[in-house]
């Protein structure tokens, strides 16, 4: 970066986030890539993130945060998740948590932000952040939401110093995008959300659909930055290979949710198969990582599926990532809601990443997730039942699918996506300011 005389620049800046490594969540990527490529390009870069709990899931993402000041605010009086921590079983203090939060799920998500425990980190995180940025002269601050209350002190900060503080939303309030919301909640959120990045320097968002619905609700420009895949992870993971067990392995990681991303087309059109005696020897096996739902156990066994899908529950980020690459395609489950264009989970940016196949389903060829499939030459959306038979029949018709990809899947490396932001906001912030 260059200040107004030309001369290279050294930039502090302060990264607000609630997930952050260790912690095992699609989430904590995002805001350490930032953190990472940051660094490496000779920044100082600080963390302020609140302390984990047995609640927040997984502490087992290992990623170097060397250089990295990261500063973990306590809130609450609970023991402090400590890392390392792995899932081992249902009867683990993290297994129960996730039992816990998947039967209040319902409850817990129809009152969206105005339910969520960690707004009681918001007084600690602001003292803390008050003292580095007294210590550390920050150049500007970026919040990554959800959940809102890194919202809530990157604004008090930025308020209280006159430093420039940058909104980035992964996730938008609206109630098609978010599952099991009210509509009172979704109606308050709004004006909430509205309020808080009033005074931010700069707004930011993960695809073309959310910058759309977010420019049109705030009247003001929004940068975007994908969510992508760390080029590393790909280099230092075995060789692909296929197992040796003779069957067709469709691999999904991460979260499902009923009727918003459901594999229930895929179920329907194996047990179609089955029923015409396509796959009498079941060799069409679909392996879930991730939370044990009990409302996809039952799916599988409203479809009689048991001796085709496998539920593995959690699993390190190090071994999700070898399983992927490993699968003879990725499912991918593109969000049913037709008006929630531009819902794009960093998972799908992992499936890029590793090379195989994707089998995206959903309800439209022409969704951004659908066109960014395509465009990058990483696999194939199909909407309908049949579609679906004939596809899984020409895999079981032919030999393992290829490794895949173009130029084009380049372009959403994390390092790229970091290195582009910050330039973006250095033009739009600091150059203005000087």
């Amino acid at each position: 970066m260059r200040d107004i005389a030309g001369r290279s620049k050294r930039l502090r800046i302060l990264i607000v986030a609630h997930a952050f490594p260790p912690m095992n969540s699609i989430a904590s990527h995002r805001p350490y890539s930032w953190a990472r490529f940051w660094r490496d390009e000779g920044h100082e870069v600080h963390v302020l993130t609140p302390a984990k709990h047995n609640f927040d899931g997984m502490m087992d993402l290992e990623r170097d945060l060397r250089g990295i000041c990261v500063h973990e605010v306590p809130y609450l009086p609970m023991r402090v998740s400590q890392p390392g921590s792995v899932l081992t079983s249902t009867h683990s203090a993290v297994g129960r948590w996730e039992w816990i939060k998947t039967i209040t799920r319902r409850a817990r998500f129809g009152l969206a932000m105005f339910g969520d425990l960690r707004l009681l980190a918001y007084r600690p995180m602001v003292r803390k952040g008050m003292d580095i940025m007294r210590e550390a002269q920050i150049d500007f601050i970026i919040a990554t939401s959800p959940p809102e209350v890194v919202f809530f002190v990157a604004r008090t900060l930025s308020r209280r110093t006159g430093v420039p503080w940058v909104a980035d939303f992964r996730d938008l309030w609206f109630r098609d995008m978010r599952l099991y919301q009210s509509r009172l909640a979704s109606w308050l959120s709004g004006p909430v959300n509205s309020w808080l990045v009033k005074c931010s320097a700069a707004l930011v968002t993960v695809s073309r659909g959310l910058q759309d619905r977010l420019c049109g609700h705030t009247g003001r420009d929004v940068l975007i930055s994908y969510n992508g895949f760390f080029e590393a992870d790909r280099h230092t993971l075995p060789h692909s290979y296929p197992r040796s067990d003779g069957k067709l392995h469709i691999v999904y990681t991460g979260r499902l949710y009923p009727g918003k991303r459901d594999p229930e087309p895929l179920f329907r059109a194996i047990r179609s198969l089955r029923a015409k005696d396509f796959d009498s020897k079941n060799r069409i096996v679909v392996d879930f990582y991730g939370f044990d739902d009990p409302w996809l156990r039952g799916l599988v066994r409203s479809y009689e599926l048991e001796k085709s899908v496998s539920l593995h529950g959690f699993i390190p980020y190090s071994q999700s990532m070898a399983v992927q690459h490993a699968a003879d395609v990725l499912l991918f489950l593109d969000w049913t809601e037709m008006q929630a264009e531009g819902v794009l989970t960093g998972k799908l940016f992992e499936y890029l990443g590793t090379g195989r196949p994707i089998l995206s389903l959903g309800r439209r060829k022409d969704s951004e997730a659908a066109c960014l499939i395509a465009d990058a030459g990483c696999g194939v959306t199909l909407t309908t039942n049949d579609e679906i038979e004939n596809f899984l029949l020409h895999l079981l018709s032919s030999d393992r699918p290829p490794s895949v990809g173009s130029a084009a899947r380049d372009l959403f490396s994390r390092e790229r996506q970091a290195r582009l932001l910050l330039e973006a906001l250095t033009e739009r912030i600091l150059s203005r300011a000087n």
